[in-house]
């Protein structure tokens, strides 16, 4: 198959979305297919000849994040060379809202993966229960111009019926390399080790993700004001807009000494922290999957987390112990493991048998099923549009007149 990736996130940004692209990507083309993605820039040295870059600025009070030109000439041309077999969309932005283009004027199907609750974001811009609304709205209409969705995980599925979408959803989770996360050297998980001020000995919490409010971050700093540890620290890999907020409440906690902000880990040094840590700490509730959590339990490590149904579809009672959103209970629950040897190799074992189920194999033999189902059902299903145009945003409201004058 000829697939296309339409996305507003890609690299150098660093999140859940792009090691989702990247890993299933890679997974795909292993297996015969040929993958083009279609992304903001700026370019990167690594991109291959089937990366096509769209034009974008950085968002103002978030540069990592791109805001791309609703349209590319090369990709145009590009498109006019290959013809795709599906177009698959990981956001409902200029980009994608580009690939759903051009999936209807090429008569291929339009899948598109909901990687985030964009209702948990809008504090963002602004955070009111009208905002939520007119989120959940417009995943709702956008969901309804797609032919499948894939939903990472059992909450998401739930959420998008929810908000009133009808067409096929498949829950298919982003899968893990777990070879990749296995082992780290030895000479370079000391070196990170020393870079990060940790004494010998010194048992290692890790927080692997970006440092946003949604996140939940601040449970885990809480949780060691209540640890009774005093040999343990927590180590947070990462950054955001939420980093200074989070520094200033380890200061006023009087929590310094056992909080580490390591930044954001690139190659190497990402598998040494999760080779470096004793277990994993995870306090967000807005997650569609958790990705993060996979590779640390692919690294062997017991998870901490709490109540959340998207988690809870890979952390079980063999990897980890699920916790209420309270920061007691998350100390309480990692001093456990930390002071229980048997305990902690138990869920080691066991996090390790977990994500194996959840391998990029795996998942990307489920990708490829779905894509064979969604062009085999594409001439059979008839895209008709039930939402007035009046009510649409201004974007889908112009894709729908394109789509009335292809019908034409």
């Amino acid at each position: 198959m000829r697939i296309g990736f339409f996305t507003d996130s890609f690299t150098p940004q660093i999140n859940g979305v792009v090691r989702s692209i990247l890993l299933f990507k890679e997974a795909l083309e292993a297996r015969g297919h040929e993958l083009y993605v279609f992304a903001p820039d700026p370019e990167q040295d690594e991109d291959s000849e089937g990366v096509v870059r769209f034009r974008s600025l950085p968002y103002p009070r978030q540069p990592e994040m791109r805001m791309a030109a609703p349209i590319s000439i090369e990709a145009l041309r590009l498109l006019d060379k290959v013809d795709l077999d599906v177009v698959h969309s990981h956001d409902p932005f200029a980009i994608g809202l580009f690939g759903l283009q051009v999936a209807r004027r090429h008569r291929v199907p339009y899948v598109n993966t909901y990687h985030t609750a964009y209702p948990e974001y809008v504090h963002y811009v602004w955070d009111t229960r009208l905002t939520k609304r007119f989120a959940e709205q417009v995943s709702r209409v956008f969901g309804e111009y797609c032919d499948s969705i894939v939903a990472p995980s059992t909450k998401i599925e739930t959420y998008l019926r929810e908000y009133g979408v009808t067409v096929p959803i498949e829950i298919i989770a982003t899968g893990i390399d777990v070879a990749h996360w296995a082992h780290a050297e030895a000479e370079h998980v000391a070196a990170l080790r020393r870079k990060l001020r940790l004494p010998a000995g010194e048992r290692v919490i890790l927080y692997m993700g970006r440092l946003g409010r949604e996140k939940s971050v601040d449970t885990l700093i809480r949780a060691m004001w209540h640890s009774r540890r005093t040999d343990a620290t927590l180590v947070i890999a990462g950054d955001g807009p939420w980093r200074g907020e989070l520094e200033t409440l380890a200061a006023e906690l009087g929590v310094m000494r056992k909080v580490r902000f390591a930044g954001y880990l690139k190659g190497r040094d990402t598998v040494a922290a999760y080779q470096l840590a004793d277990l994993f700490a995870f306090a967000s509730t807005t997650e569609t999957q958790g990705l993060v959590i996979g590779e640390a339990m692919a690294a062997g490590l017991p998870v901490v987390t709490g109540e959340d149904e998207a988690i809870e579809d890979f952390v079980d009672e063999r990897s980890g112990i699920v916790v209420r959103h309270r920061p007691e209970d998350f100390a309480r629950a990692c001093d456990r493991i930390l002071s229980d040897d048997a305990l902690c190799a138990r869920l080691s074992a066991g996090a390790v048998a977990r994500a194996a189920e959840f391998s990029i194999d795996r998942q990307a033999a489920k990708l490829e099923a779905h894509y064979e189902r969604a062009i085999e059902a594409y001439p059979k299903r008839r895209r008709l549009l039930r939402i007035p145009k009046s009510l649409l945003p201004g974007p889908l409201a112009r894709i729908a007149t394109a789509l009335e004058d292809d019908r034409r």
